[in-house]
């Protein structure tokens, strides 16, 4: 029995990691196509901010320009330029930083881990708080805390990140507590914060649906029928079953954090991986916008993987050699 379910999983494994390999070649040629193709030109760029422009003529600028298009590697074929980035991808080489000269792949590790603790607090604050008021909700549907939830989720998720993080920013400096400085726990708690209440509302809207459907199966009527109280019904019985959808969206709730929390790193000032990739592209800095980009791509469809096999040791009703493609 043993050996029959093991050749599924390894089939479900093996296309899965087929099917991330695709997804991480067509994404690299999508990168690099709409990266080079954006209007702007680094070597312009770089003339633009120096002094240099004031001392030469056209002609002059027109040929120290090329020059430099020729260091950076910007004058080869567009296809020349895209497998020899290839190459090096491959190779764990992201080139350097046309700013600071730095291998871009440091300068990422330096701050990914500042950028994943954010955004694993944020969705663990938020898993904490949906399970919390999801629960709440289900116990009298329809009920005053019910539409007093539902009403909360709507008014969350009406407010943009930019305005709850200016106001809990304002709250934190009149309050003394640590706004600016280097990643720390004393400053995380208040951006993860942040970033939990705008990623909470749909979770807990879709659990609450989802343990409304389960409490309505056979198996809650005959618990029910057995006099299992609400909350251990709902707790012990239907939870379980119920968290699937809610898993998937958490996922996908953690990869767009990584990726989108620029406001919020911005706003608390916060060393993570966002920011860097802003100033990235406000400078024209080709190598760190497609390592940026590349790597929020694989960290979510690694996610994706994740959470699919979460799904399958949860809920055994998932056949895992259907759970395959994100």
């Amino acid at each position: 029995m043993c050996s029959q379910r093991v050749v599924p999983v390894a089939r479900a494994l093996a296309a899965s990691a087929a099917g991330t390999a695709v997804v991480l070649l067509l994404a690299s040629i999508a990168v690099f196509a709409l990266i080079r193709l954006a209007p702007g030109d680094r070597a312009e760029f770089e003339l633009a901010i120096g002094d240099t422009a004031s001392f030469l003529n056209s002609a002059q600028l027109a040929e120290l320009r090329e020059e430099r298009r020729a260091e950076l590697g910007l004058d080869r074929p567009l296809p020349v330029q895209y497998v020899d980035w290839l190459g090096d991808v491959v190779r764990l080489d992201l080139g350097s930083s046309y700013q600071t000269g730095a291998p871009v792949t440091t300068e990422l590790g330096e701050r990914l881990p500042a950028s994943l603790a954010l955004a694993g607090l944020a969705v663990l604050i938020a898993l904490v708080g949906v399970l919390a008021f999801a629960v709440l909700s289900v116990r009298r549907p329809g009920g005053l805390g019910d539409h007093g939830i539902r009403a909360g989720t709507i008014l969350f998720a009406a407010v943009p990140s930019f305005l709850s993080g200016t106001l809990v920013l304002s709250w934190a400096a009149r309050s003394g507590l640590p706004v600016v400085g280097a990643a720390s726990l004393e400053r995380i708690c208040l951006p993860a914060l942040v970033l939990a209440l705008g990623a909470s509302p749909t979770l807990v809207r879709v659990l609450r649906a989802s343990l409304l459907a389960e409490l309505g199966q056979p198996y809650a009527e005959a618990a029910r029928s057995h006099g299992v109280g609400a909350t251990d019904l709902t707790v012990r019985h239907t939870l379980r079953p119920a968290v699937g959808p809610v898993l998937t969206l958490a996922g996908q709730a953690l990869a767009t954090l990584l990726a989108g929390s620029v406001i919020t790193e911005v706003v608390f000032t916060w060393p993570g991986i966002a920011a860097y990739a802003v100033e990235a592209i406000r400078a024209q800095d080709y190598p760190v916008v497609q390592a940026y980009v590349l790597l929020m791509v694989l960290l979510t469809v690694l996610v994706n993987r994740g959470v699919d096999l979460a799904q399958r040791l949860l809920d055994p009703r998932v056949d895992a050699s259907l759970v395959v493609v994100t």
